[in-house]
């Protein structure tokens, strides 16, 4: 539990990016787990747009979570 605070609370307050980074990680975890059982156990084809949003939610992750670095960063005033 100590982890989970650590990861989503900034100064014992939840960060709102950090929460949205951790809400896009477990729906992207869940759409890639989607594209490849359907995709190699089911044996049914795959829906192009499927893979490109989870091209796009996989892009959108690493931005914020980006963001949220440099954030930090320049908050603790540290140099990159």
């Amino acid at each position: 539990m100590k982890l989970f605070n650590d990861i989503l609370k900034e100064k014992s307050i939840y960060s709102q990016k950090r929460v949205y980074a951790l809400v896009v990680l477990i729906f992207t975890l869940a759409l890639g787990t989607f594209i490849v059982i359907s995709d190699k156990i089911l044996d049914k084809e795959v829906n192009r747009y499927a893979v490109e949003i989870f091209d796009s939610l996989l892009i959108f992750l690493g931005l914020l979570i980006g963001v949220s670095v440099v954030d930090k960063k320049l908050t603790n005033k540290v140099e990159l």
